[in-house]
């Protein structure tokens, strides 16, 4: 509704009094930030497809890290180009467009480069884990038990086949670099990966935190 009606008021802004001279510019401008602002939140509104492939995750922190730095450095260069011609920096025409661009891009490499980071770490810890259906590629609800016996839920989005295949016939999951924010699976010898979530419900008989500081 809040788009629709932004959208409204632009198109009539627009219609009522249509711009000239240099408004154009500005005018252009504003367009493509609320497009670039529209796109980036049907973007954040769509599924991602789940990782679940190191390499696949590295590829894509890869191509995040480029991505922010590209459009920081274009940015800049775009202003002091303005600064230059125009003798002056305009306040908001550049500034703030690029300034939502690098924010979204380093938003998008800081989902990426956790993960990374705990797999990178090469440090592995097994946890008994149970799942009632567990199918390869297929999301994953069920129960582990966190190191310091700490029983906790875990939602997996999807799981590779050898992570599937550790979870339904051994009852066991590998947990990347834990403690840490991200619950990553994934197993020791393997390629495949799986980023999930870590329940909040525990066992009664526990009453502390359930990702307790490694000793």
């Amino acid at each position: 509704m809040a788009w629709l009606l932004a959208a409204a008021g632009i198109g009539y802004g627009l219609a009522a009094h249509p711009p000239h001279g240099a408004d154009v510019a500005y005018a252009a401008v504003f367009l493509t930030l609320f497009l670039g602002v529209t796109v980036y939140g049907l973007t954040r509104l769509r599924p991602l497809r789940p990782v679940q492939r190191r390499a696949s995750l590295r590829r894509r922190l890869l191509a995040a890290t480029a991505a922010v730095w590209t459009v920081a450095v274009f940015a800049v260069g775009l202003e002091v180009v303005t600064i230059v011609v125009n003798g002056g920096w305009l306040p908001w025409l550049l500034p703030v467009p690029a300034l939502i661009a690098v924010t979204a891009l380093a938003l998008w490499r800081s989902d990426l480069a956790g993960p990374a980071r705990c797999l990178a770490s090469d440090d592995w810890t097994p946890v008994a884990a149970a799942a009632l259906d567990v199918r390869a590629g297929e999301p994953v609800d069920g129960w582990m038990v966190l190191p310091g016996d700490w029983r906790t839920r875990f939602h997996l989005p999807a799981v590779p086949a050898d992570i599937a295949e550790e979870l339904r016939d051994r009852r066991r999951l590998w947990l990347a670099g834990w403690p840490s924010d991200h619950l990553v699976v994934g197993l020791p010898a393997g390629d495949g990966c799986a980023i999930g979530l870590v329940g909040v419900h525990r066992d009664r008989k526990n009453t502390g935190p359930s990702a307790p500081a490694r000793r």
